[in-house]
């Protein structure tokens, strides 16, 4: 099963951050482990018409904590299909 890479931008004291850019170990670990989790379900989704998967997958996390998954896709199906396999 292949797995999506996953971009991951964490919101500290009111600016956007890449994770690689983050201090605390432990937030860098709980959200690298999200990212693999998201890419690794993401990985096996495809568009039932044009067969292609999402692109551009990143996480935004804003300072409660709460993560916005965004991606690039090529239609509603494949919209639907990733919302089917996210739940």
């Amino acid at each position: 099963m292949s797995r999506l890479p996953v971009s991951v931008v964490v919101n500290v004291r009111g600016k956007d951050v890449p994770l690689d850019q983050v201090r605390d170990p432990a937030v860098v670990r709980a959200f690298r482990q999200l990212a693999d989790d998201v890419g690794l379900k993401l990985g096996a989704v495809k568009c039932p018409t044009h067969q292609q998967g999402p692109t551009l997958v990143r996480l935004a996390v804003d300072k409660a904590g709460n993560a916005d998954l965004r991606y690039e896709s090529c239609c509603l199906a494949l919209r639907d299909a990733v919302g089917k396999k996210l739940g």
